[in-house]
């Protein structure tokens, strides 16, 4: 028999006490015919609700979270030494706010000095000092001072490695992988991305270009710096 059919006949027996389906009981009536219509409808439906709320039960207890199998470890940039000649230049001209930041990045385990890096020099694409003004909002926290995330992003984005000729235009990557198309205008304005530099200037191999406006960091990434440095956020 089925579990149906099993449940059927239990039900059937509640119901009607003087029924058997053994025809050899005592009580076996070949005229008896009952009406188990309704015995039925409710043997078919009560076992069904109770083994889908067991099934559901059993589902909700074994149902766990998956931890990851490994934390993700961050992933640290490979960054050349700073030229100290070149970061004091760029202090003097008022761009030296990217050459603290590299340094307070080179502290942490989201970078990595690796002095190979630099053998073919490098080039940055930043903002003056005024104008990272204009970026970070004043306050007692300083994103760029404390958020390890920020200055990465900061570093990854604005710092070239390699030779870089600035007189032709050409095609290149970001230590952390954002593409820069760098164009000379018919005037001989020398642009990346579309966005104008206002200034060049250089120290040997290295070379720093002073952009009109920022390129690849946004408000929001800011406001999350922000929220970080103030530890209301991860």
């Amino acid at each position: 028999l089925t579990v149906s059919h099993t449940t059927q006949l239990l039900h059937t027996s509640s119901f009607y006490p003087n029924y058997s389906p053994n025809k050899y009981s005592p009580n076996y009536s070949p005229s008896f015919s009952p009406d188990y219509s309704m015995p039925v409808a409710t043997s078919l439906t009560t076992p069904l609700l109770t083994i889908s709320l067991l099934i559901a039960m059993s589902s909700s207890s074994t149902a766990k979270a998956v931890a990851p199998r490994q934390p993700v470890a961050p992933w640290p940039l490979a960054l050349p030494p700073q030229d100290g000649n070149l970061r004091a230049l760029a202090e003097a001209k008022g761009a030296g706010r990217f050459f603290s930041v590299w340094a307070k990045l080179a502290t942490t385990n989201l970078a990595e000095v690796k002095p190979e890096a630099g053998e073919a020099g490098w080039t940055v694409f930043t903002i003056s000092d005024e104008a990272w003004l204009d970026v970070v909002p004043q306050g007692p926290v300083d994103p760029l001072e404390l958020d390890p995330v920020l200055q990465r992003l900061v570093v990854a984005t604005q710092l070239v490695l390699g030779h870089l000729d600035l007189t032709v235009p050409s095609t290149t990557k970001t230590v952390g992988g954002r593409t820069l198309v760098l164009k000379i205008r018919p005037d001989g304005q020398l642009v990346a991305n579309d966005v104008p530099v206002k200034m060049v200037t250089g120290e040997g191999k290295n070379q720093l270009c002073v952009l009109e406006k920022l390129l690849f960091i946004r408000p929001e990434d800011v406001e999350i710096g922000v929220e970080r440095a103030r530890g209301t956020s991860t």
